[in-house]
């Protein structure tokens, strides 16, 4: 007797675990398609941004909210790199604008296009990350030795700008707009509006040398690389 209770009992004992490893299985099926779904939805959402009807030639546009500020690309250290101007405050009695490096970046896109027009396309957003000069200064002018020889090197980061084309929005300045995403270490700003004419664009309209953008700063990375022997 004590024996058919005890196989009773390990024959229930096993139905119970055949039946929540049943169910621990149809759960993780289940959590599986939710983010199987999940993924779908974001990949459609990056889709939808890329077809942009207001700038078609742009792999990845702007994306603005419903107030027109400018929302914080995402990414944009992976993007065409075209220049790193420096205007160091050594070199401007201490009293330079932008004292750092000015680390540019443009989406692949408008890369592409314009280096095979000459123009930069609708939705053209010029990125600049501003990186201050690192190490303490050995000479007035701010200078320093590195194992390469003596001169200005990169430190931390200290800001983020943004140009972005649109003949739309911003008529007014020349078919550009120019946002700041903060003038201090990162986080940046996640989203912010346009800055007033006088305080950016009123500097590109009065001295840049081409489509509101200094491109001669550029154009030894924007021009091909001759090929050896061309």
């Amino acid at each position: 007797m004590v024996r058919k209770f005890s196989l009773l009992i390990w024959k229930l004992g096993s139905l119970v675990c055949a039946t929540a490893l049943i169910s621990a299985c149809s759960s993780g099926e289940g959590n599986s398609a939710s983010g199987s779904a999940s993924s779908k939805n974001e990949t459609a959402g990056t889709a939808a941004a890329a077809a942009d009807p207001a700038y078609p030639e742009m792999d990845i546009p702007p994306v603005w909210d419903r107030d027109g500020k400018l929302f914080q690309p995402k990414d944009f250290r992976e993007w065409v790199f075209i220049g790193a101007p420096l205007t160091p405050n050594g070199l401007n009695d201490g009293k330079a604008n932008f004292p750092e490096f000015h680390n540019v970046y443009v989406q692949p896109a408008a890369f592409k296009a314009y280096r095979a027009t000459g123009k930069w396309p609708e939705g053209t957003m010029m990125v600049k990350e501003l990186q201050l000069v690192g190490g303490k200064a050995e000479f007035p002018d701010g200078s320093r030795y590195e194992p390469s020889g003596r001169g200005y090197f990169p430190g931390a980061v200290n800001g983020l700008d943004v140009a972005v084309k649109d003949s739309k929005r911003f008529k007014e300045s020349n078919n550009w707009g120019y946002f700041n995403f903060n003038h201090s270490a990162p986080p940046y700003l996640a989203s912010t509006e346009v800055k007033p004419i006088g305080e950016c664009a009123g500097c590109h309209i009065a001295n840049a040398d081409e489509d509101m953008v200094y491109v001669s700063l550029y154009k030894p990375i924007l021009d091909p690389l001759p090929l050896p022997g061309k």
